[in-house]
């Protein structure tokens, strides 16, 4: 008659071994999935986990192999919907790879981002996934501790890794390509910082295709908004002093959101009179009236192909680095129509 296992004191791994009567180091290799390992001896040991239901300590297997079961995702803003998408679709991956994701905010901000690295460097990380605040963000300490990053959405300086983008200059081309087709000739630009690549590249995109058409966009015709609040009155500053503007083209989803709102309180006809298109699409674009146009990144993609990159890596698989470029997709809603 086996023994009985302190109902008060978790399991450990002899106590397995003791209920399955095979020795502890079986047990370990049942429980790291070696394949050398007999079905019969393999099917015991499962039984004993679920009899002295064995939990396995994750900060000691960490302690042994350098690593955790954990991955990292570090992003500048959970509130952005398109973050939210690309993490979910990443944790998918991760979970079905028998990893967690372990998630830090950096709110945009370099010195929070600097400690997110230290504090998942600390705990022993699988791989992480970042997208960064700055194109001056440091990665160069995974390389020093062995950790595989991948980087989404934006570039960063002196990183020639695994990466998964979107075609950004592309975004702008088809915003800019459907309002001339609409008839559009005067068009606001509403971006952020040109430091992230995203933006620029959005707003290069733009620029360059109205420019073909004989529409070029002036520098007073494009704004450079902060991340923080007070954005709104601002865009209705710019709406009020652009004579004749009759499109509107934003970088992103807050910033379309936010000249959906400043348009309406103005009184200007949004379609008809200008034509508003948003980069991302979220819930709120198709429950508004005029539902909104948006050139939409595929955020599922993204953070799919993210965490098969990260897996592979790490599985100690070696490969040439991943540089993936996914193309937008035009979404076409009334706000952007004549009528």
């Amino acid at each position: 008659m086996k023994p009985p296992v302190n109902s008060h004191k978790a399991a450990t791994i002899a106590d397995v071994a003791r209920a399955s009567n095979v020795s502890v180091a079986t047990v370990s290799r049942v429980l790291n999935g070696n394949p050398k390992v007999a079905p019969e001896l393999a099917k015991r040991v499962e039984a004993a986990v679920s009899e002295v239901n064995y939990r396995p300590n994750g900060a000691g297997r960490a302690l042994r192999r350098q690593k955790s079961d954990l991955w990292a995702a570090i992003v500048p803003d959970i509130q952005n919907p398109f973050f939210v998408k690309v993490v979910d679709a990443f944790e998918r991956v991760a979970n079905a790879e028998g990893f967690s994701v372990v998630l830090c905010n950096t709110q945009e901000d370099l010195a929070r981002e600097k400690a997110s690295i230290e504090t998942v460097i600390a705990h022993q990380v699988s791989g992480v996934l970042v997208a960064a605040a700055s194109p001056q963000t440091k990665l160069r300490m995974f390389e020093r501790y062995g950790i595989p990053v991948v980087t989404i959405d934006r570039r960063v300086n002196d990183f020639s890794g695994d990466a998964v983008t979107v075609d950004n200059a592309l975004i702008g081309r088809m915003a800019a390509e459907h309002l001339l087709e609409q008839g559009r000739e005067r068009a606001l630009i509403l971006s952020h910082t040109v430091e992230l690549s995203p933006m620029r590249d959005r707003e290069l995109g733009f620029r360059q295709r109205m420019a073909e058409a004989g529409h070029a966009v002036g520098e007073r015709w494009v704004a450079h908004l902060a991340f923080q609040d007070g954005r709104q009155a601002i865009i209705r500053d710019l709406l009020r002093k652009r004579s004749g503007v009759d499109a509107v083209f934003c970088t992103t989803n807050t910033l379309t959101a936010e000249a959906f709102v400043a348009l309406q309180s103005l009184g200007m006809e949004i379609g008809p009179q200008v034509g508003l298109v948003g980069v991302d699409d979220h819930r709120w674009n198709t429950m508004v009236q005029p539902q909104v146009t948006v050139v939409e990144q595929p955020a599922e993609q993204l953070g799919t192909w993210a965490g098969q990159l990260l897996a592979t890596r790490s599985r100690g698989q070696t490969m040439n680095h991943g540089r993936i470029t996914l193309d937008p997709v035009l979404q076409i809603r009334a706000s952007s129509l004549r009528g």
